[in-house]
């Protein structure tokens, strides 16, 4: 996949990976059929992985992820719970007035989320 080659060179250059980072985010927030759930899903992946790496240049697009928890597809908000809580165990990201969105993933109906 071609997005996921994108993300892992992003993973090798700051420059590259701030060039590239609204691009990144486009993909994520189109929903269309060149851009699946699992594509989208992958992409939330490949930004927790960048925030380990980056965690400056992705810290303004901290609220770009967690919107990802409100998403329509099932498999992109359970991918965006398992990396924030990746990240936010591991003292990558800090919580600030999103935990609210969190707190959301506790009514949804997929148990997968919701547990």
């Amino acid at each position: 996949q071609s997005t996921w080659a994108l993300a892992k060179c992003m993973c090798v250059s700051r420059e590259f990976c701030e060039a590239n980072l609204r691009l990144l985010f486009t993909l994520l927030n189109t929903k269309s059929a060149a851009i699946t759930p699992a594509i989208r899903g992958n992409i939330v992946i490949a930004l927790g992985d960048l925030v380990v790496r980056f965690p400056n240049s992705l810290e303004p697009w901290t609220a770009h992820i967690y919107s990802r928890l409100r998403d329509s597809e099932p498999k992109v908000r359970q991918n965006t719970l398992m990396v924030l809580t990746h990240l936010i165990l591991n003292d990558m990201i800090k919580v600030k007035g999103q935990i609210s969105e969190f707190a959301l993933c506790l009514g949804v109906a997929d148990k997968r989320i919701s547990d």
